[in-house]
């Protein structure tokens, strides 16, 4: 039998683990910038977690969840989102006790039983924030500004927020009695899931992506006419704020999120690519009161959002924005002959403590099949190891995109190294010793001048006095 994955979960591997890795760190250098601070949570929680803080009318809840009763006969659950897990954790460790607001990332894998699409997974990866402990209009703008920010740190440049105001507990009682008058009159010809909605919470009707149910609520009444007097105020401020750092948003009413815990402010965030093509949302969150109450814990207000982080790395790729993501070595460690494969071994270890990725073969090799295989793991550098190299205490190294090459001295061969990537690194010049003459009209001198710094670009090479005192 031939074992394949489950079906809705794929292998992740080459250069997509280099995109996905990439993703998170620079959103997590986004959040660290706001100071949050990463929290990772178990994948399995008990299943009462996500039905009593997700909410039991969330599609998640109803009918995507992967539910089962382990040994001891309790229920639990993978998790299908993080927000419910977090305020779990904010409870079970006393994390409200501290100082407040938390404001907490995350990133890891989740799971909801959905029918597999392209780029759709049954096993899929999140990043998102949750701040937890203040309620007010600029808790949630920043939530949205950190959000932008982040995306355009990985390179996309035509964001679009999406904004809708759900209101506070009397706003949504009321309106939720609006919309049950007004759908219960053309429920007979809507969806199943749109009967169910109607008596579990008739906001998420304004979801449906039935074509003939859009139409029907399109006459539904609007939620902005329901709101109380401090929640008009709040969301105001709260674009007031937004609409001061320069981010452009639009006023979406039909826009409500998908889980029940959410109330006052919810956004989106779309993606258009430089032609015009729209990408549709890629991030979504929004403000919510009473899920850590629900939960146990204190009634603390909170907002948050969440990405997909398979969704980011395709519409990367399509953008070419990881297209320079480097997967090669800084080092292929080349033995001469199987008299200096040990001596070659040592080297590679000895590479690898220095903080250069390093690797070699582990049997004698022709030479040219190494350089292939330089080349093909994507070296920046061979280090060749022969017998004569090394009685004479040197080894040559080679740059395999010059085929310039010169010998090191094999005693010092960390600060060898260092020379030689300290260039490539801080220079973003391909010369080894900094020989060049500059052009300097302060002063006429060379570079590795010792009262000189070199700062050498592609498109020439200029030099600076220093100015240490």
């Amino acid at each position: 039998m031939q074992y394949q994955p489950v079906k809705g979960t794929h292998d992740i591997y080459g250069k997509e683990v280099l995109g996905m890795r990439y993703i998170e760190t620079v959103l997590a250098a986004a959040c660290e910038l706001y100071n949050y601070k990463e929290i990772m949570l178990p994948t399995l929680e008990y299943t009462e977690v996500f039905s009593r803080g997700t909410g039991a009318g969330s599609d998640i809840v109803r009918k995507e969840m992967y539910t089962f009763l382990d040994k001891g006969n309790r229920s639990v659950t993978m998790r299908p989102e993080f927000t419910a897990g977090v305020m779990r954790s904010i409870i079970s460790n006393k994390l409200y006790a501290g100082d407040l607001p938390l404001k907490l990332f995350y990133s890891g894998a989740a799971y909801r039983y959905e029918r597999p699409q392209l780029g759709r997974y049954r096993q899929f990866h999140q990043f998102g924030i949750e701040q937890v402990g203040s309620d007010n209009a600029r808790a949630d703008a920043e939530c949205v500004i950190l959000a932008v920010s982040g995306l355009q740190m990985l390179g996309f440049q035509n964001v679009k927020v999406k904004i809708n105001s759900l209101g506070d507990a009397e706003t949504r009682a009321n309106y939720r009695e609006a919309l049950v008058e007004y759908f219960k009159g053309h429920i007979d010809e809507m969806c199943s899931d749109c009967k169910e909605r109607l008596e579990l919470n008739p906001l998420r009707i304004l979801d449906c992506k039935v074509e003939h149910d859009q139409e029907i609520a399109k006459g539904a009444p609007r939620i902005k006419d329901y709101l109380t007097e401090a929640s008009e105020k709040r969301f105001y401020e709260t674009l007031s704020i937004i609409n001061a750092m320069g981010i452009e948003y639009e006023l979406d009413e039909n826009l409500v999120r998908g889980l029940d815990y959410y109330s006052e402010f919810v956004f989106e965030i779309h993606l258009t690519s430089p032609e015009g093509k729209d990408y549709g949302a890629v991030c979504g969150g929004g403000h919510y009161g009473g899920l850590l109450k629900e939960l146990g814990g204190p009634d603390l207000a909170g907002v948050g959002f969440a990405m997909g982080v398979e969704r980011l790395y395709s519409l990367m790729m399509e953008n070419h924005l990881l297209d320079d993501i480097e997967e090669g070595l800084d080092l292929y460690v080349m033995p001469v002959g199987e008299k200096v494969l040990n001596d070659a071994f040592e080297i590679t270890m000895a590479c690898r403590s220095f903080g250069y990725s390093t690797d070699s073969p582990f049997q004698s090799m022709k030479f040219g099949t190494m350089f292939k295989k330089a080349e093909k793991l994507g070296a920046k550098y061979a280090l060749i190891v022969g017998e004569e190299e090394l009685e004479n205490g040197v080894l040559k190294i080679k740059n395999i995109a010059t085929q310039e090459q010169q010998e090191i001295s094999l005693e010092n061969l960390q600060e060898e190294l260092h020379d030689i990537f300290g260039c490539e690194e801080e220079h973003h010049c391909h010369c080894h010793e900094c020989e060049c003459d500059c052009d300097c009209e302060e002063c006429d001198c060379e570079c590795g001048d010792e009262e000189h710094e070199c700062h050498c670009h592609e498109e020439g090479c200029h030099c600076h006095h220093h100015d240490d005192e």
